[in-house]
């Protein structure tokens, strides 16, 4: 069964992945290895961050962007 409607995109509203880059590059300090403490990423800080910047994102989203930077950025 084929449709001819276009394909509706898979996210749709604010949090469409339009503000991702600038959210990844605020996050870029917290990850950095010489800004650890102990050996530790200041993530916490991260969240804060974000929450502030952007608090159009929710909860959810906040934790995917961290974690995905976590990875970007080490």
């Amino acid at each position: 069964m084929t449709s001819n409607s276009p394909a509706a995109p898979l996210r749709t509203g604010p949090s469409s992945g339009l503000a991702y880059p600038p959210t990844y590059e605020s996050l870029r300090p917290f990850f950095d290895p010489g800004t650890q403490w102990c050996n530790v990423s200041q993530e916490h800080l991260a969240y804060r961050t974000l929450k502030d910047l952007f608090p159009a994102l929710s909860a959810q989203e906040s934790f995917l962007i961290v974690i995905t930077a976590r990875q970007l950025f080490r």
